[in-house]
């Protein structure tokens, strides 16, 4: 089932993004790093960790996706998601925004999704102004320390979907 969304097309583009993209458009390709930029805390999580990630503790292996340019326009920042070696959605809650947002426009493309909250054990409340800047760097650094460790520096999948156990041999490190 799906829904039908009209996006209101223009000629313009925006030139800070489009150089961020080409200087990111590298043979090998870098692993694409898209996030949840929904309002919440836990979406707040999300996107702290995925610029973590792709500005600090990874940044030369991958690359940090503009989810509204990548899917409002064709440009460069959805050329660096259809291109990328790996995909790598940080996703703030069930929803799965991100994820669903960019399969919406590149359909053929197969991130890995891991839901945030599933990386730690704090409870988090819908409002940012309820959790202190210390807190939200604190669950950010965690969640952005165990994705590059086993999805970025390894080669780990999260269990897909339809399955609630591993089925990887002794050793896998599906979540």
């Amino acid at each position: 089932m799906y829904e039908e969304i009209k996006i209101e097309k223009i000629d313009e583009s925006c030139s800070y993004c489009e150089d961020y993209a080409k200087s990111h458009l590298t043979t090998p390709t870098k692993i694409a790093v898209m996030s949840c930029e929904g309002g919440c805390s836990r979406g707040e999580v999300s996107r702290r960790a995925a610029n973590l990630i792709a500005h600090k503790m990874a940044k030369e292996t991958t690359v940090r996706i503009c989810l509204g340019g990548a899917f409002t326009k064709d440009t460069g920042q959805r050329n660096l998601v259809r291109t990328s070696r790996k995909i790598i959605a940080i996703e703030g809650c069930f929803v799965n925004c991100s994820s669903r947002m960019m399969k919406g426009v590149l359909t053929e493309i197969t991130p890995i999704v891991i839901n945030a909250d599933s990386l730690h054990d704090v409870k988090l409340p819908f409002g940012i102004d309820e959790v202190s800047d210390d807190d939200f760097n604190s669950l950010a650094q965690k969640v952005a320390e165990e994705i590059v460790k086993k999805y970025v520096h390894g080669d780990c999948q999260p269990i897909p979907q339809n399955q609630t156990v591993c089925d990887r041999p002794v050793g896998g490190c599906c979540r």
